[in-house]
This record gives structure tokens, sequence and C-alpha cells, in this order.
């Protein structure tokens, strides 16, 4: 008696998807990586907005403008990022 195993999430590959994608990473980077299953890209994301707002927000009034600034940034990079994986990976032979 053989145990079968769920494969593999299917990773959202449509329009829509990558719109949804785009979207959540400017909510939230990372967010958009983990809504595609690429939840390794998704905790670096966090991560280091995260470790930026702490490093450069680190409570003093006048680096808000500067942490405020970064994190729109990495918001923008992030969205950028998993719209083009997404992109890639739906056209590569491979993809799912």
């Amino acid at each position: 008696m053989s145990v079968r195993r769920p494969g593999p999430r299917p990773r959202p590959t449509t329009t829509r998807s990558l719109v949804i994608a785009g979207l959540l990473s400017l909510l939230l980077p990372g967010l958009g990586h983990a809504y595609a299953w690429r939840l390794p890209r998704a905790l670096i994301w966090f991560g280091g907005t995260i470790l930026i707002a702490l490093v450069v927000g680190g409570g003093d009034e006048d680096n808000t403008a500067l942490a405020m600034s970064m994190g729109a940034t990495i918001a923008v990079l992030a969205a950028l990022d998993v719209v083009m994986v997404m992109l890639l990976e739906g056209r590569s032979p491979r993809g799912s």
C-alpha cells in the first residue's frame, strides 16, 4: 500500500496572478512572492525590508524620510522582481 504525497503546488502564471502578486509586493515586500509560492524569496525580501527599517529607521526622526523612501523603493523592486520571475518561469519549458 503506497501513500500518495501531494505534489508541489501549482504556481500561478496568469496575467491576473501577475497583477495580484505585484500589488501584494507593493503593499508588503515579500507578500507577492509568498502568493506565487516562492517562499525563500519571500523571506529574503521581507527580512531585508525589516532589517533595513531597523537599521535606517533606528528611532531618529531625521532618518524617517530616508527610511520611508527606501521602503518604497524596496517595495517597487520586490514587485518588479516577482513579476519578472513569474513571467520568465511561465515562458520556460520546464515552468508549470
